[in-house]
């Protein structure tokens, strides 16, 4: 992470760490002076949570780009168990040319409807979201 970015983190840390702190029984600038301490001293290390599994085959795509988007295929994919909506153009009644030739590869429903809770794909497999 960028040192723009950690700024901003130390900077919301050390709001929320205030409003945690506000019923304190003491002087503010004390209580103030402890948080910027412990916020100077602290090395703040960010990680990406990753919680899905990638293959050769299957990747993780972030599918927030597509969200809204007019023209796309109304199919919902898997995404490593994340979901999201194909990335296609529906030019089939709405479907791209894969999602209209095979009915089970739309086997989770599409991105108008709710999302199946427990979708079972069409080797009987009952597949989990991550998300």
């Amino acid at each position: 992470m960028n040192s723009y970015y950690d700024g901003i983190m130390k900077k919301l840390i050390e709001e929320d760490m205030e409003n945690y702190f506000k019923d304190f029984e003491g002087e503010k600038s004390e209580l103030k002076n402890i948080i910027n301490k412990f916020l100077l001293t602290k090395e703040l290390k960010f990680e990406e949570e990753k919680n899905y599994k990638e293959n050769k085959t299957h990747k993780y795509r972030d599918r927030i780009k597509y969200e809204g988007k007019e023209g796309k295929c109304l199919a919902r994919v898997w995404n490593c168990g994340m979901g999201g909506q194909c990335s296609f153009t529906g030019k089939y009644d709405g479907f791209c040319k894969k999602h209209s030739e095979k009915k089970y590869e739309w086997w989770l429903g599409t991105i108008d409807q709710p999302r199946p809770e427990r979708p079972i794909n069409h080797k009987d497999k009952i597949h989990i979201w991550l998300n």
